[in-house]
């Protein structure tokens, strides 16, 4: 395979509206997302990377509307090719409303044939000799403007998969399990996406919560919730307010100013800096109601 291809960024309508127009020319495309659950509270798909047998593209979300891509998904004639599909069809028919016809899911296609290594890193290794850049995995795509790098680590996740899809179709016909396949990918296609719910109750599941005597169960309650009306209003992941450890920590602790609380580990000066009073005083009041 070529070690270079041409890729392009996509910000503007009129652009997307040209990689619409010749994707419809192809049987197949690969699709990719990107999105910011580890930066965010609301998640939200932050780019969409699309490939085609001679060029890859990565488009812009936040820039472009996306939508008119969903009659091009739902085309029963057109095959899009993901790897892990479940979260990226999940989020896509979340936020944009997508429906998908015809699938091909590179990482079911490879657990079907008995693969030990199912990951796009592990198979695109194997199979091209590539080794795939993971240092941008974490990376917070919901910032802008992009960096260089994290533009050219995201069409790399579509870069091999048309390819990585016709080898795997080839072992699935010759193990006599492609009609098998292709009804694991329509259920996959057909899959939901779940709305975000809290679990009041989480923190009874929150590993040291046992350990902790009646006291201490209380303050690690309130803390959990209060957690979670924090990462609410700051748009975060509740654990970047305040990790599970952390929050057994403080129920131990049970500081009483802001100076006790940047003593706990785990507790940084942002959190305190943001949420150090609302803390203390949560703190302050479950210890006061089981006293």
């Amino acid at each position: 395979m070529e070690a270079q291809r041409p890729m392009q960024f996509i910000e503007t309508q009129p652009a997307f509206a040209d990689l619409l127009g010749r994707l419809s020319q192809e049987r197949s495309f690969a699709l990719d997302t990107e999105s910011n659950s580890f930066h965010a509270y609301f998640e939200r798909v932050c780019l969409v990377q699309l490939s085609s047998r001679a060029a890859d593209f990565v488009v812009d979300p936040f820039a472009v509307d996306v939508r008119p891509m969903g009659e091009l998904l739902a085309d029963p004639a057109v095959e899009v090719v993901l790897h892990a599909s479940d979260y990226d069809i999940r989020c896509l028919k979340r936020d944009f409303g997508f429906e998908f016809r015809a699938i091909f899911d590179t990482m079911l296609a490879a657990k079907m044939l008995g693969r030990s290594a199912i990951g796009l890193a592990a198979l695109v290794h194997e199979h091209f000799g590539v080794q795939m850049a993971k240092e941008h995995q974490r990376s917070d795509w919901g910032r802008r403007p992009l960096t260089p790098e994290q533009i050219a680590y995201a069409h790399a996740d579509t870069r091999f998969l048309l390819p990585l899809r016709d080898r795997l179709a080839e072992d699935l016909a010759r193990a006599g399990k492609l009609a098998e396949a292709r009804a694991a990918f329509d259920r996959q296609a057909a899959c939901v996406p779940a709305r975000r719910r809290f679990d009041a109750e989480g923190y009874r599941k929150v590993r040291g919560y046992r350990a902790l005597d009646e006291r201490e169960r209380a303050v690690a309650q309130a803390l959990y919730l209060l957690r979670e009306d924090c990462a609410r209003a700051s748009n975060r992941p509740p654990f970047k307010v305040y990790g599970d450890e952390a929050l057994v920590e403080l129920s131990r602790q049970k500081p009483c100013s802001l100076g006790e609380l940047s003593e706990v580990r785990g507790i940084g000066r942002s959190t305190v800096r943001r949420n150090g009073e609302e803390i203390v005083a949560a703190i302050a009041a479950a210890a006061q109601r089981t006293a």
